[in-house]
């Protein structure tokens, strides 16, 4: 009998996610609402991208998560604010061997997850998989890369974790399951809240304001800024991951990519500004650090917070 996962957020990441889960034969229930449940429901989900058009239809969708039961593994995949709303609506379909697997950007929803349905339930991960959402049911690939990694909050058993990843591989996908995952979050994290930042900020791609000695000063200055926060709360992250981060972005990065708040930014959406720069500036004040870059960038992005459009 397959193994039932649900998919909570199914936006660009976990409809890619749930489309892979399907074609490795798992048996996929999706928590959608309005317009998207809509279509789920009626015509399945429909992923273009450079291999062409594939679509999929689902074992249930349904705005309720009751509806939905208990899952064997649910992939928690909601945009930052809506973190808390969606953490709560789950419940349902949390069962006592449930494991959640978290592909937010960011550590706020790792944390948040952790304090409510316990640190051994919960299982952190990154994704690098590149999409967005055209209309309800509808995604663009918008690259090719697929780099996925995702472990245990703390180290336990990972049979669970090899599996799926074994699976998504055979579909396609880089993803990896890891015995200590949070190193290659942090990782991430000290390129991501900056980036998002900046990218906000400036209202430009990564290739409009890299080029100045100017702006690789206060990228590497605001990533040592996460990487304080990090050791500050135990994990693994030296200063010279902010350097090499730094000569990454400079050398290799596609001059044309954009954060993906700014994209929302520009559309007039809500941003996950709590909980990728607010939640590091209120933990840097907790633990007795300073964050002032990220603290004026927090303040000058608030009038944007809930969507509103001034671009």
């Amino acid at each position: 009998m397959a193994r039932k996962i649900g998919i909570v957020g199914a936006g660009a990441i976990g409809g890619y996610f749930a489309l892979q889960l399907v074609e490795a034969g798992y048996d996929v229930v999706v928590l959608a609402r309005g317009k998207n449940r809509d279509v789920l429901s009626t015509d399945g989900l429909t992923i273009t991208s450079e291999k062409g058009t594939q679509n999929v239809k689902f074992a249930a969708v349904s705005d309720s998560p009751a509806e939905l039961g208990v899952c064997d593994v649910v992939f928690f995949t909601v945009k930052g604010q809506s973190t808390d709303q969606a953490a709560d609506d789950m419940r349902p379909m949390i069962g006592p061997e449930t494991e959640i697997i978290s592909l937010q950007n960011g550590l706020y929803g790792i944390e948040r997850l952790a304090e409510k349905y316990g640190e051994d339930r919960v299982s952190p991960g990154i994704t690098y998989i590149p999409a967005v959402v055209e209309a309800p049911g509808q995604i663009l690939r918008t690259g090719s890369l697929t780099r996925t990694v995702f472990g245990p909050y703390h180290p336990r058993d990972t049979a669970i974790h090899e599996e799926l990843a074994a699976a998504l591989q055979a579909h396609g996908t880089d993803a990896f399951a890891l015995k200590e995952p949070m190193k290659e979050i942090w990782s991430k994290y000290v390129v991501l809240a900056p980036f998002h930042m900046i990218g906000c900020l400036t209202r430009l791609p990564v290739g409009g304001w890299i080029t100045t000695v100017e702006m690789q000063d206060l990228l590497l200055r605001a990533m040592k800024e996460v990487c304080a926060l990090g050791r500050a709360k135990g994990a693994d992250v030296p200063d010279t991951i902010a350097e090499k981060q730094v000569h990454f972005v400079i050398t290799k990065s596609n001059p044309a990519t954009k954060a993906s708040m700014l994209e929302d930014l520009e559309r007039g959406k809500p941003l996950e500004l709590e909980s990728i720069v607010g939640w590091l500036c209120r933990e840097s004040k907790r633990l007795g650090l300073q964050s002032p870059i990220h603290d004026m960038a927090y303040a000058l992005l608030l009038p944007h917070k809930e969507g509103r459009n001034t671009a």
